[in-house]
């Protein structure tokens, strides 16, 4: 294999096992692990696993005020992503949060007063048509709390990213451990502000979430950031859509969903937008 074709085969696999990893998150809440608590688990799994990539002081360097941006974003990308799953329609939650760049686009325009350019433009407003399409119920578009977490996701994951642009020497072991980490201090503080109490699911699930899923979502996550990181934008933008393809062909197989024709042509709008943003800004 060329150099290339690691970093694309990583981020392929990577972005094909975010679209899929839904079916095993509804089952663990099934056995009782609600939204948040799955996450909790999961990502707790997941900062133990990344203190291995720590070691001789990688995730040192890096300022608090930097450390907990990223944890706090990255805590509300995945708790909000997670929950979102678990309740709304698949390929929606996935189709919102991809609107990521776009949000990534307009922040460095505001906060790095970074130029946009006429394509980026017009992917915005391709997207954002797409997204009203999808979001189209009956006669006219609405938004239900599972949306809004998804795009609520995608934000702060772009607000992560332009924090990364700002900061380019952040080693991927410290962005690694904050955002797991920060899943870890969101969640206990969703759970402290909702009053949840806490579940009883039998230990076997407990194990899943800690250990499978940890170690699950901590190789997922290093599989793409090590592709996004050693691609050109151009070409991982393009490799990511991945994602949107297993989670519409995983939700076909294992929910029998169908897609309208209004909500297909959303569907693809909001990709295609959403990539040549990608494509251009980088």
């Amino acid at each position: 294999m060329t150099k290339k074709a690691w970093p694309a085969a990583a981020l392929i696999v990577g972005a094909g096992s975010w679209g899929v990893i839904w079916y095993p998150l509804r089952r663990l809440a099934q056995d009782g692990l609600s939204g948040v608590w799955l996450a909790l688990l999961m990502y707790g799994g997941a900062a133990a696993a990344s203190l291995i990539l720590c070691r001789g002081g990688r995730c040192a360097g890096v300022s608090r005020r930097v450390w907990l941006a990223l944890a706090v974003l990255g805590g509300i990308t995945n708790i909000g992503f997670v929950v979102a799953v678990l309740h709304d329609n698949i390929l929606r939650v996935t189709l919102l949060f991809y609107l990521s760049p776009v949000w990534s686009v307009l922040a460095a325009r505001v906060f790095l007063k970074e130029r946009v350019s006429l394509p980026v433009v017009a992917g915005i407003v391709t997207a954002l048509v797409g997204v009203m399409m999808l979001l189209w119920r009956q006669a006219a578009p609405t938004l239900n709390g599972f949306d809004a977490l998804a795009l609520a996701s995608g934000a702060a994951f772009a607000g992560a990213n332009v924090i990364l642009r700002a900061q380019p020497d952040v080693a991927l072991a410290a962005k690694l451990l904050a955002t797991f980490a920060g899943v870890v201090g969101v969640g206990l503080v969703a759970l402290a502000v909702t009053a949840h109490g806490m579940p009883h699911p039998p230990g076997l699930a407990v194990l899943a979430a800690v250990v499978g899923g940890g170690l699950a979502i901590f190789t997922i996550t290093l599989l793409v950031q090590y592709g996004v990181t050693a691609l050109p934008v151009r070409q991982s933008s393009v490799l990511l859509l991945v994602e949107v393809v297993t989670a519409a062909f995983s939700q076909h197989l294992l929910l029998h969903g169908a897609l309208t024709t209004r909500a297909l042509a959303g569907a693809l709008a909001v990709a295609a937008g959403a990539t040549l943003v990608a494509a251009y800004e980088g």
